[in-house]
Formats: structure tokens, C-alpha cells, sequence
């Protein structure tokens, strides 16, 4: 087992040939339980809406049929999916889909099962909206401090920003010098939309700035712009970061505090909410996507960054905490809580790869059984002693361990004497030269069995 490989909790693929990308994921309670159990939301550029509530029997278990909630084919492209206040006179969570000519927001509700069917789930269109440019991507907040309710911000292909609240359509501005367009935020402390423009710059514009400025609904000029209304769009402030982003996400710290975090192809940037960088880091491989979010420690933040080689790094602010490997490609991460387990990372992948993954290592379930215990008799067990220290002795006698032999037969010694001896030695003195006879005795010792 690895530590460094994110542990499968509970993972499906999506349909056949689908293409999906960074803004096709979302988790919230969409259906308002109000138990703080997220619901993963994922729509495909072929037009399903899917709605999953995974609660697996075991780890690593697939998907079950009664974990898809909802499956819908809404026939057009969906571009992104967003859950929010999208509804007047209502604080209810609603679901807010993009198409490219469309926005479409819908309530998701269940209804309970009377038989072993289950829940039954179904979305209704609140309303919708006719673009009269196709989009790219879109926002959402608290526009102009408004409470109880959240306004959503569309970003056309040309480069105009066209605010709607709610069931009305609001305004539409042209960004200045737009020549493609980049990923868009809100900040609501600042109150201003956050994008990167074609010049690989990071701009920021007040909401009040393009709610005064000149109407851009229409290329030719109004009544209204002949009489000298209206203002010229500025932005607030810029920053060249010298490439192209990939995304953009703006996380607090507290109420007085905000930070911006732009993903780019090669650097990861952390800046104030004035514009200003409070620091930045180069990566190492080509990424893919990011989410960052609060961390334990306080004045930290935390972002998991996934790149093209199916890794997952984890860094608190510049420092890499933390990386594990994913099957896949992730196009969207997102962090939430599914079955009351917290801290759940799921990932999409752009061919419909849905994983809900952990870090670390599963832990040990192995439990050593219980020995049962019985009340100890001493005058049972004595007599039971006895009786067992009789067999053994029986035993012994009968059979023995060693074969039973007699004492003559334990040690056999036998003595030979050579036939051959040293003859006289001849010496100069003849008188005191003692003569030798040499014996040679072997003793042979054989035990016998």
C-alpha cells in the first residue's frame, strides 16, 4: 500500500465518448436536505446533467445504481453548472446551467419512495435566459453588496460581461481590449470581477464602475450616449504575469482579508486583493487544475494542484506538503462532504473519469477476537492434573523415550597388541643404553544400542 496514491473511496465513469472540462463539476446540496451533505453535480459538452450521491458498502466500491440521483438530457452543451441564490423571493439553493446560447436555472427536488424504487428526483425550470452571444463561462455573488440572493455574470466569446439578476437582465459591458476570453472570478469583499485578459494580464473591475459605465448592449450609439451618459469603463488595476491562465479563484481569509489565486501554465500566483503579489511558485509540471482553501493553520492557505502527469500536489502556500497519484487526468477538483465523511476530493477527468478519493493509508480494521472466559474450578482442574500426570507415566513405562538396554552392554572395550617391536638401539655406551620394547594398544569403546 502506498501512501503516495490517493485512495479510491468510490469512483464511476460517465456515459460513452463524453468530453467534459473544468467547469462541468460542482458539489452542493442541491436538493436543500439541510444535513451538510454535498451532492456532486457534473454536467458533459454532450448535454447530460448528472446528479450522484455516493454512499459506497466498502472502499473502492463502483457506482451503484441507487448513487445516481438524476440523470437528465438537457440536448444542448453544458458548459458550466453552479449552485446558488438564483431564485427571487427565496434563500432556496437552485442550479444554475450554462450553455452556449442559454442559461437555465432549475430547482432539483426528491420525492419519497412508497416502494423498493426508492427516491424518485426531478428538476424543474424556474427560468431562463436567451443569450444573444455565445458564452464562455460565468460567475456568480453577491453583486453590489445585495443580500440574500446571488447575480450571475456571463462572459461572451467577445469579451462582454453581461450581469443578470436573477429573473432579469441587468447590463452588458465590454471589457476593453478584449481579444479572447480568460477565466473569470468575484470577490465580495472587494466587490469587483477578477479576469485575465489576451495580454496575459490580471484586471480587475469594479461592479459599480460597470453598472455606471457606458451601455455596450449595442455596437452603434444610443439616444442615451449621444446625450453625453454614461461613463468609460476603467479598470481598477492590473498585473502582468507574463502567460496565459488557466484559472482564477478568490478565497478569504476573514472579513478583512481576501486572497486571489491565478493558475497559469507554468506558475501558481497568490495576490492581494489590491493587486499586489503576496508570493508565487514556479511549478514543475504542466497543471491541469486547482482548488485552494482554507488551511489549519492560521494565515496559511492551502491548493491542490493537478497536473498532466496524474499527480496531485498539495502545498500550503509555497511549501509542498503532500502528492499522490490519480489515475487520471484531473480537468476539475473539488473538495466536500459525501456520507459524513469530510475532507472528500473529487476529480473529473476531461473523458469522464468521476473519482471521490482520500490521502493517506486505510486504516487497519482487524480486531483480535475475544477470548472467552470461563469460571476456573481448582478441584476439577486438580483432578484433571492428576489424571494427566498418570498418563504420561504410564506412557513412559510402556514405551519409554529410549530403548531399555543392559548396564554390561552400555561400554565394550577391547585391547590389540602389535606383533611388530623397535629393535636395540646401538649406542656408544653400550652398559647404560636401556633396551625398549614398544606395545601399541588400540582401545576401541563401542556403545552399543
Amino acid at each position: 500500500m502506498s501512501l503516495f496514491k490517493a485512495r479510491d473511496w468510490w469512483s464511476t465513469v460517465l456515459g460513452e465518448k463524453e468530453e467534459f472540462d473544468q467547469g462541468c463539476l460542482c458539489l452542493a446540496d442541491v436538493d436543500n436536505t439541510g444535513n451538510g451533505q454535498d451532492k456532486i453535480i457534473v454536467g458533459s459538452f454532450m448535454g447530460y446533467l448528472r446528479i450522484f450521491n455516493p454512499h459506497p458498502v466498502k472502499t473502492g466500491d463502483g457506482a451503484q445504481a441507487e448513487d445516481l440521483l438524476l440523470e437528465v438530457h438537457l440536448r444542448d452543451p453544458i458548459l458550466q453548472v453552479e449552485v446558488g441564490k438564483f431564485v427571487s423571493g427565496t434563500e432556496m439553493l437552485h442550479l444554475a446551467v450554462l450553455h452556449s446560447r442559454k442559461l437555465c436555472v432549475y430547482s432539483v427536488s426528491g420525492t419519497l419512495g412508497n416502494v423498493e424504487h426508492g427516491n424518485q428526483y426531478q428538476i424543474k425550470l424556474m427560468y431562463e435566459h436567451n443569450l444573444q452571444r455565445t458564452a464562455c463561462n460565468m460567475t456568480y455573488g453577491s453583486f453590489g453588496g445585495v443580500k440574500g440572493r446571488d447575480l450571475i455574470c456571463i462572459q461572451s466569446m467577445d469579451g462582454m460581461l453581461m450581469v443578470f439578476e436573477q429573473e432579469s437582465y441587468a447590463f452588458g459591458r465590454f471589457l476593453p481590449g478584449s481579444l479572447l476570453p480568460g477565466p473569470l472570478a468575484y470577490s465580495s469583499r472587494t466587490d469587483s470581477f477578477i479576469t485575465v485578459s489576451s495580454c496575459q494580464q490580471v484586471e480587475s473591475y469594479k461592479y459599480q464602475v460597470l453598472a455606471f459605465a457606458t451601455d455596450a448592449d449595442k455596437r452603434q450609439e444610443t439616444e442615451q450616449q449621444k446625450l453625453g451618459s454614461g461613463k468609460r469603463l476603467v479598470v481598477d488595476w492590473t498585473l502582468n504575469i507574463g502567460e496565459q491562465a488557466l484559472d482564477i479563484c478568490i478565497v478569504s481569509f476573514n472579513q478583512l482579508a481576501s486572497s486571489v489565486f491565478v493558475l497559469g501554465e507554468r506558475n501558481f500566483f497568490c495576490l492581494k486583493d489590491n493587486g499586489q503579489i503576496r508570493f508565487m511558485k514556479k511549478l514543475d509540471c504542466s497543471p491541469s487544475c486547482f482548488l485552494p482553501y482554507c488551511s489549519v493553520s492560521e494565515g496559511t492557505m492551502n491548493t491542490l494542484i493537478g497536473n498532466h502527469n496524474n499527480m496531485l500536489h498539495i502545498y500550503q502556500d509555497v511549501t509542498l506538503k503532500w502528492a499522490t497519484q490519480l489515475p487520471h487526468i484531473p480537468v476539475a477538483v473539488r473538495v466536500g462532504c459525501l456520507h459524513d465523511l469530510k475532507g472528500v476530493i473529487v476529480t473529473l477527468s476531461d473523458d469522464g473519469h468521476l473519482q471521490c478519493s482520500y490521502l493517506g493509508t486505510d486504516p487497519s480494521l482487524f480486531q483480535a477476537p475475544k477470548v472467552e472466559s470461563r469460571e476456573l474450578h481448582y478441584d476439577e482442574l486438580d483432578i484433571e492434573l492428576k489424571e494427566l500426570q498418570k498418563i504420561i507415566k504410564d506412557v513412559n513405562k510402556s514405551q519409554g523415550i529410549w530403548p531399555v538396554t543392559e548396564r554390561e552392554d552400555d561400554l565394550k572395550v577391547s585391547a590389540m597388541v602389535s606383533p611388530n617391536v623397535d629393535s636395540v638401539s646401538v649406542g656408544i655406551f653400550t652398559d647404560f643404553q636401556p633396551r625398549y620394547i614398544a606395545m601399541q594398544v588400540s582401545i576401541i569403546i563401542n556403545p552399543v544400542n
